[in-house]
C-alpha cells in the first residue's frame, strides 16, 4: 500500500469534491456567460464556488478571480501589477518564492525593474523589517508567500501590508500553501493581491484563483471578453471552479479537528524519525510553521538516493517544490537560509494531509528508517562543501 506524503506538492482529490464534480456532470452543461436556462444555472453554480473559495479567506466573493492554478495566479498579480504601474519600477520579495514568482520577477528585471531579494534567516523567516526598509515610493509590488512551500516556515506580514499601503503599493500574498492550513483574513493582512490553489486543497489540478481587492489597480495578460470581471478573458474552468469550491467548503467545515490532527501526526513522525537516525535534522522552524510539513536533513545520503528508494518501498515524499523537480541544482530556499549545498542535497520534504493516517505514520516511520540505515551503508557520503570546492 503506498504511503503518500507529498501533499504539499499536490493533495488527493477528496471524496466531497468527487462527489460534487459527478453532481455537476450528472447536470445539463451551460456556458456561465449565455443568457439562456442552462447558461443560468452554470452562472449560479459558477457563483455558489466564488463564495466558498472567498470563505476561506474571509473575502468578498466578487474580490475572487478564477484562475489555471498557483502559478496564473502569481504571473497575473506579478505581470499585472507591473503593467499596470508603469511609473514605478521597484518589486520587493524575497530570495525563497516559488519558481512562479521567481521567474516572473527575473523576466521584470531584465527588462529594466529593480528586484529586491531579502535574504531569509537559518529557519527559514523573513525579518519583516528588512522588508519595510526596501519598500519606498518607486515600489509598485511587494510579493511574499505566506508559507514557505519547501520548509513551511510562516511568514509575519501584516507589518508589510500596514508599509506597502502606505507607500501606494500593491502588496501580493502566495498563499497556495497557507490557505487551508491556517486561518486567513485578507482584510487583517492588508494585503491586495493573493493566490490560491485547488490542488493543494483536494481539488484537480487545473484551477486555482486571485484575490483582487482593487481590479482597476492590476491590467490583465489576457483579453478579449468580459469574463472575471475583466481580469481573465476565456470561458471559465466551470467543473474546476465547482471542485475547488467543494474543496474550500470541506476544509473550511473540518479546518479546526483536520489542522489538531495533522500536527499531532506530523509531530509524531518527525519524534520517530529523531529518535531513530542520529544526527537527522529539521530545516525551519519547531513553531511558527504550517503543521503538516517536515523538511528534513538526512546524514550520510544523497536526498535523491532516499527518495527513490523510498518509492520502490511505496513511501511517496519530495526534494522540494514540484516546479522545480528535475533541477541539478540543490533547493535554493535551502541554500538561502544557510545549509551548505551539500546538506541541501540530504533533505527531503515530507508533507502530510487529509488522506493521512496514523497507521500510515507508523509504517512511514518504520520504512524511512530502514531504508535510510540501508541507503546510508551502500553509498558514499555526500561530499562536504570543502571537498567540492577543492575539486
Amino acid at each position: 500500500m503506498t504511503i503518500y506524503l507529498d501533499h504539499n506538492a499536490g493533495a488527493p482529490v477528496r471524496p466531497q469534491v468527487r462527489a460534487a464534480i459527478e453532481r455537476f456532470l450528472d447536470d445539463e452543461g451551460g456556458n456561465p456567460s449565455s443568457v439562456h436556462r442552462a447558461g443560468q444555472r452554470a452562472r449560479r453554480a459558477l457563483e455558489r464556488a466564488r463564495a466558498s473559495v472567498a470563505r476561506l479567506i474571509r473575502a468578498e466573493p466578487r474580490r475572487i478571480v478564477f484562475t489555471s492554478g498557483g502559478t496564473e495566479s502569481n504571473n497575473l498579480a506579478i505581470f499585472g501589477a507591473a503593467k499596470a504601474h508603469r511609473a514605478r519600477r521597484r518589486i520587493v520579495s524575497s530570495a525563497i518564492e516559488h519558481s512562479s514568482v521567481l521567474a516572473p520577477l527575473s523576466e521584470l528585471e531584465s527588462s529594466g525593474f529593480e528586484i529586491v531579494r531579502v535574504m531569509p534567516g537559518r529557519d527559514g523567516r523573513i525579518a519583516p523589517g528588512r522588508i519595510v526598509e526596501a519598500i519606498d515610493r518607486n515600489t509598485a509590488l511587494v510579493a511574499l508567500a505566506m508559507a514557505n512551500a519547501e520548509v513551511g516556515t510562516l511568514q509575519e506580514l501584516a507589518p508589510v501590508g500596514t508599509a506597502a499601503r502606505e507607500a501606494g503599493a500593491l502588496f501580493h500574498v502566495d498563499a497556495a500553501q497557507a490557505a487551508g492550513r491556517v486561518r486567513i483574513a485578507v482584510d487583517e493582512l492588508g494585503c491586495d493581491l493573493m493566490t490560491l490553489s485547488g490542488h493543494k486543497l483536494g481539488a484537480p489540478a487545473g484551477i486555482g484563483a486571485l484575490y483582487v481587492r482593487e481590479p482597476a489597480r492590476l491590467a490583465p495578460l489576457t483579453v478579449g471578453g468580459a469574463q472575471e470581471g475583466g481580469l481573465r478573458a476565456g470561458t471559465q474552468n466551470l467543473l474546476g471552479a465547482v471542485a475547488f469550491g467543494a474543496a474550500a467548503e470541506t476544509v473550511e467545515r473540518e479546518f479546526e479537528r483536520e489542522t489538531a490532527r495533522l500536527a499531532a501526526l506530523a509531530e509524531r513522525l518527525l519524534a520517530r524519525l529523531t529518535d531513530a537516525i542520529p544526527g537527522l535534522r529539521l530545516n525551519g522552524p519547531r513553531a511558527g510553521r504550517i503543521a503538516n510539513t517536515l523538511n528534513l536533513a538526512f546524514p550520510g545520503v544523497l536526498g535523491e538516493s532516499l527518495l527513490i528508494a523510498l518509492d520502490l518501498e511505496g513511501v511517496q515524499v519530495s526534494m522540494g517544490s514540484a516546479c522545480a523537480a528535475g533541477a541539478v541544482e540543490p533547493s535554493h530556499v535551502l541554500l538561502a537560509m544557510g545549509l551548505s549545498a551539500a546538506e541541501a542535497r540530504s533533505s527531503l520534504r515530507l508533507s502530510l494531509g487529509w488522506n493521512t493516517t496514523d497507521e500510515d505514520v507508523e509504517r512511514a516511520s518504520e520504512i524511512i528508517v530502514r531504508v535510510w540505515r540501508r541507503v546510508a551503508e551502500s553509498e558514499p557520503a555526500p561530499r562536504s562543501e570543502a571537498a567540492e570546492a577543492v575539486r
